[in-house]
């Protein structure tokens, strides 16, 4: 079969798998629903627990029953600096990769309604609140690199020529795959490109690379981030029960861009000498995606003060509903080293030269630089993201401070895609099969000393994966502290966050390449009110 039957026959396939080409959602889909309250550097110095608390503008996402706390107008802003280290182990090497970011994590104004006479009222005073809260920043960088002993981009291409066929294409076009029908050998006068046959499980296409090993490097930057714009309303009844309810507004905006590449290839000779690859110089690979959407959905909380020092807050944050617009396109580029002649081999189905002993016809050809630009693939679809159930607990000691506590519910297999143009029924399957539910728990405490208040915190989110040989738990320590007038505020938090990543460049059954992610945020928080 010649390459134009070759290149009709992928142009067939890519068709064919239009809708298998789309799988992959499910990625995205948990990491944009891993979202946090957000809030002012007040909630953030006591780990972020507040569903239990009142009067802080942070409530309108959180517990919209605490703004029935106020007793008159607030309004805050917070600006914040965020602090990225991640640190990776590829392959037995490590690299380290820094990025610093600022953004506004919140702004807030509260009206507060009620007068003289409230106290003789069951409802003793009410608040509406506009928030905006980040509650999702997707800043990062990511770098890693080492040399593989196992494999290269090349092999997983063969491995899975039916799963991308544009990806196989590109690579045969780039001459670093061959189609055959059966198996055969490379021309043996060829030097180093010595014979071989193609791996019995996967038969329809090798490559003369097959055995080159190469230096692997990866770099991904990811920016943008996740808002939520709150409208928010809370109550206090006979000052025992305060109820409220919030209707969230979310937007999203996410870039992701991840440059591969493979070079420096070496093979072993027969006698196990370790030599340099004289034809193939590098392959590089260039992914970007872009996403944008948005969504809305609603949260419900009341608060109940048993006693005088206890407080009993509970929230129910509903299911968000999303429409995500995406853009995605890859360029692939191979260069190979000045003036290598290649042997293009096409198989002798028809017996040309009347010859039964020959198998196939060779042709050379001058091999330099190749560049395959993608075209933009553009997709639209839905993302409902799963409930949250809170519960949280305060102890007040007087007017000294407090401790507190909460509990949070959330159920990860409950996220679902729908696609309007395509299929992701797979990839909900994958959600089913992947992920879980989690319990996710946050603790603080705040002593005050006069007019100024110190804050400490901890917050856990637990692994959302079923099964994993990877502890992906996420760890984030806090302290703060705040000065208080009657008509203003200021308050400082400093957070520290850790968590682990596992991600692979490409699949491949047998000794898949995988990167360990350290990632390390800390973050500086500033919130200037104001009390009207």
């Amino acid at each position: 079969m010649d390459r134009l039957n070759y290149f009709l026959v992928g142009i067939f396939m890519c068709s064919f798998f239009s809708t298998k080409a789309q799988f992959g959602y499910y990625e995205q889909a948990l990491q944009f629903s891993q979202t946090s309250f957000g809030g002012t550097a007040r909630i953030q110095g006591i780990g972020g627990a507040q569903v239990a608390l009142g009067g802080d503008l942070s409530h309108a996402s959180s517990n919209p029953a605490g703004l029935g706390f106020y007793n008159r107008g607030a309004f805050s802003i917070t600006p914040r600096l965020n602090f990225h280290k991640t640190e990776s182990d590829y392959l037995k090497q490590s690299n380290l990769d820094k990025k610093i970011n600022f953004n506004i994590a919140q702004l807030g104004l509260s009206f507060y309604f009620g007068d003289g006479a409230v106290a003789t009222q069951p409802i003793r005073g009410s608040s509406f609140a506009i928030t905006v809260d980040q509650v999702n920043n997707f800043y990062n960088e990511t770098y890693y690199k080492g040399e593989n002993y196992d494999n290269s981009y090349i092999n997983t291409v063969v491995e899975n020529q039916f799963d991308d066929p544009t990806l196989t294409s590109t690579f045969y076009d780039q001459f670093l795959i061959n189609p055959h029908p059966n198996n055969y050998e490379f021309y043996p006068g060829f030097e180093e490109l010595v014979g071989f046959d193609t791996i019995p499980n996967y038969p329809g296409y090798s490559s003369p690379f097959e055995f080159s090993r190469p230096t692997q490097s990866n770099s991904i930057v990811t920016e943008g981030s996740q808002y939520a714009i709150n409208f928010a309303y809370g109550a206090n009844y006979m000052d025992w029960l305060y109820f409220g309810a919030s209707l969230s507004l979310n937007s999203l905006d996410y870039k992701k861009v991840e440059n591969y590449n493979e070079f420096d290839y070496f093979y072993y000779e027969q006698d196990g000498t370790l030599t340099s690859e004289d034809a193939l110089d590098n392959i590089t690979i260039r992914n970007q995606l872009s996403i944008v959407g948005t969504g809305a959905g609603a949260n419900f909380g009341i608060i109940v003060r048993p006693l005088s020092h206890l407080i009993l807050g509970l929230s129910y944050v509903t299911p968000s509903f999303m429409r995500l617009d995406e853009e995605f396109f890859t360029d692939i580029s191979t260069n190979y080293f000045d003036n290598y002649d290649y042997v293009s081999v096409t198989f002798d189905t028809e017996d040309i030269d009347d010859d039964p002993q020959t198998r196939f016809v060779e042709n050379t050809s001058e091999l330099a630089f190749f560049e395959e630009l993608g075209d933009i693939f553009v997709s639209n679809y839905t993302l409902t993201t799963p409930g949250k159930f809170n519960i949280g607990l305060s102890y007040f000691f007087g007017k000294n401070g407090f401790i507190t506590g909460e509990v949070e519910f959330k159920d990860y297999s409950n996220l679902f895609l729908n696609g309007k143009d395509f299929d992701l029924s797979e990839d909900n399957q994958e959600i089913k099969k992947r992920y879980k539910s989690v319990l996710n728990y946050r603790l603080g405490a705040e002593y005050k000393i006069g007019r100024f208040q110190f804050r400490g915190g901890y917050g856990f989110q637990e692994d959302p994966y079923t099964s994993s040989n990877y502890n992906r738990n996420t760890d984030q320590f806090s302290i703060g502290f705040g000065y208080r007038e009657a008509d203003f505020f200021i308050d400082f938090a400093l957070t520290h966050q850790r968590m682990k990543r596992y991600v692979s460049p490409y699949y491949i059954e047998v000794n898949q390449p995988i990167a360990k992610l350290s990632d390390y945020q800390t973050t500086a928080l500033l919130t200037f009110g104001l009390n009207f």
